[in-house]
């Protein structure tokens, strides 16, 4: 990628797409400490410090991801958020041990996950052209169900699947597609944007915005080192968050991939830089007492759907997240978009996800073995993605792999590749 221009950093256009950036990711981000904090019965006041801490360390572990150095960073435009996969390990040792063995265990899994990260680079020939663009394809369509059930109202819901639900879905849906059809250069990059500005503004008038966490939200808040509970360790804990990191090393490979162009390649040195970053990420949330992170596959599908893929589209975008961190009334607006305009929206980014990784796999010479690759992997990250439950009597120490459909068939397709094809390069 081109050099890094704190110039264009700061002009409009690009500070129009980092918004886009910031609605497509936000709900989802800021879900995972509200689960978190509601099943450990946090009182308000810690549930809204660990919410805007959460949203402020994503920022951080993004330009983590943003910056190339010599140490740390892959420089790539990534975007680093809470991970869906850490909600049911942090909640059973937050209840099982207390909080502050998760935030505890949290810091040590990070530090693990340092060491890890030269090893897991090093296994970058497991990753041939066929597996990764396959990963990439996986990511789309493993998270289309998530984008079909917030159009629905999201899980839960009392009005799941209401009629109103699906309307205000399709009106996202379509206003996104006309415009995107019938304009060309920046407004149709911020296509999605002004769909799910115009969905929120149709949603509002059938009374499904709600302003009253707007009035209780705080003006500032400063995230500080174990603000909720001192550090405490437990081993089996360490452990389980250490999986769960290795599983944010596996999704963050298949997101680094999906954003490279033709040309481009990514060698040990840059997979250990992005995996070094991803394990500092975990020491922050640990050390600032908030979630796990991962690389976000809305925000590649926000990057396919617009054509712009610029750092400096996510460095403005990490600027925001510090803001809406540190002044939660403002982070409170970006959690009044409906779950339908989110699920209409998504439809169309991770459709798009899944169409490049589809087009990246119809331009290779594909033999009968690499079909059968392609098939096997699809079949079981979408039976995962669709059927978790059919995966719960697994035992505790093979669980991780069904944590994310994404995962599950990124582990077949290795090691099928490695069956059929060795450690050859397919290209």
């Amino acid at each position: 990628m081109k050099n890094f221009s704190f110039k264009e950093m700061w002009q409009w256009e690009n500070i129009t797409l980092s918004i886009q950036h910031l609605l497509a990711m936000y709900a989802g981000a800021v879900v995972v400490p509200i689960l978190i904090a509601g099943a450990w019965k946090l009182n308000a006041t810690q549930t809204a410090y660990m919410v805007a801490a959460d949203i402020a360390i994503c920022g951080l572990a993004t330009l983590l991801q943003v910056y190339r150095g010599r140490v740390i960073g892959i420089g790539l435009p990534v975007v680093l958020a809470s991970t869906f996969t850490g909600v049911a390990p942090m909640i059973q040792i937050g209840s099982t041990h207390g909080p502050g063995v998760a935030f505890g265990s949290l810091l040590v899994a990070g530090i693990i996950m340092l060491f890890l990260a030269p090893a897991f680079a090093k296994l970058n020939r497991l990753f041939p052209p066929l597996v990764t663009r396959l990963v990439v394809a996986l990511i789309g369509i493993t998270l289309i169900p998530v984008a079909i059930t917030n159009w629905a109202g999201g899980d839960g819901a009392a009005d799941f699947g209401s009629l109103q639900n699906l309307i205000v879905g399709f009106i996202t849906l379509v206003i996104i597609l006309i415009i995107y059809r019938f304009t060309k250069g920046f407004v149709q990059s911020i296509s999605t944007l002004i769909g799910m500005v115009t969905g929120t503004i149709c949603a509002a008038f059938l009374g499904m915005v709600d302003l009253s966490a707007l009035q209780s939200a705080s003006w500032f808040q400063l995230p500080m080192p174990f603000a909720l509970a001192t550090p405490e360790v437990d081993f089996g804990s360490v452990i389980t968050l250490t999986v769960v990191g290795i599983v944010t090393f596996i999704e963050a490979t298949g997101n680094y991939f999906g954003l490279l162009e033709d040309d481009e390649r990514l060698s040990e040195g840059d997979l250990r830089r992005g995996y070094l970053s991803a394990g500092l990420s975990f020491i922050l949330a640990g050390l600032f007492n908030t979630t796990p992170q991962t690389a976000f596959s809305q925000n590649l599908g926000v990057i396919k759907v617009s054509g712009v893929r610029k750092r400096e589209v996510i460095a403005n975008l990490v600027v925001i997240m510090l803001l809406l961190g540190f002044v939660p009334k403002l982070g409170v607006l970006a959690t009044m978009i409906p779950n339908p305009v989110l699920g209409g929206a998504m439809v169309l980014l991770f459709g798009n996800v899944l169409a490049f990784g589809i087009g990246e796999l119809g331009s290779m010479s594909l033999s009968d073995d690499d079909s059968m690759i392609i098939a096997a992997s699809i079949a079981v990250g979408l039976g995962v993605a669709v059927m978790p439950e059919a995966f719960s009597n697994l035992p505790a120490w093979l669980s991780w792999i069904t944590t994310s459909g994404t995962v599950a068939g990124t582990i077949v397709a290795v090691l099928l590749n490695l069956f059929f094809n060795g450690l050859s390069e397919k290209s």
